[in-house]
């Protein structure tokens, strides 16, 4: 009777650790090239002999930018928490509520689809939603570096412009565009694009995965660590 807390817990943290990687196999399968970030999102608490209980979840660093709040809308459904780059422009009124943000023609995608760091940083930081104390915000120097652009390396010159979603252009969606001005005169590259908040269907099964894998798996791995216990103990 001694071995059992010792062998429980053992074999709970080696079933959780399968169930982990049985759900991150699904994200690949569900999600569109899920980034590490994604695939990374699930934490253990392990099991101890005193415990005899462990827990697989979602990671939750902060309201912005956690897994639960990013991911777990695809177990459950629903509408997801703003990502950090949306939480600024509707702090700085440009993204109005009920909104959120999908890549334009413009954007510079990643391998994973998403808009470029280097790019969502120098837009937000023109657009002046970074409000730190201390923090480099744009000024017009860099404003007028970026409207001359680099003719030695073929580069136009653009400047950072939104239209918004009440009383912008009706011709063209609202989000924040590139103006690139030419020789030939200046031209228009969508960069983000403000739609309607989604609503997600539930499609990664995170909870019935993790259940029915215990469930398979619990009872022989506590057999096996049980006897290895009883196989070893002085």
């Amino acid at each position: 009777a001694s071995q059992v807390p010792f062998a429980a817990a053992r074999a709970i943290n080696v079933v959780l650790t399968e169930a982990r990687g049985k759900v991150q196999a699904d994200m690949r399968r569900v999600f569109d090239r899920p980034t590490p970030w994604v695939i990374n999102s699930l934490r253990i608490k392990h099991a101890t002999k005193a415990t005899m209980a462990g827990e697989l979840a979602f990671k939750d660093i902060n309201s912005v930018t956690s897994s639960r709040t990013m991911v777990y809308p695809h177990v459950e459904g629903g509408r997801r928490h703003r990502k950090a780059m949306e939480a600024r422009l509707y702090a700085a009124g440009l993204l109005p509520a009920g909104y959120s943000v999908v890549p334009g023609g413009g954007a510079k995608l990643d391998a994973f689809g998403n808009i470029s760091r280097g790019q969502v940083s120098q837009l937000l930081n023109v657009l002046g939603t970074y409000t730190e104390a201390g923090y480099n915000k744009a000024n017009d120097k860099t404003r007028q570096r970026l409207a001359k652009g680099n003719a030695k390396r073929n580069v136009y010159g653009f400047e950072w412009w939104v239209n918004p979603v009440q009383g912008g252009a009706k011709h063209i969606p609202p989000g924040v565009y590139q103006r690139v001005r030419t020789g030939f005169g200046s031209s228009l590259k969508p960069v983000l694009v403000f739609v309607r908040e989604a609503r997600y269907r539930p499609r990664l099964a995170f909870e019935d995965t993790v259940q029915a894998w215990a469930l398979k798996r619990f009872p022989a791995e506590f057999e096996r660590e049980f006897d290895a216990a009883v196989r070893t103990a002085s």
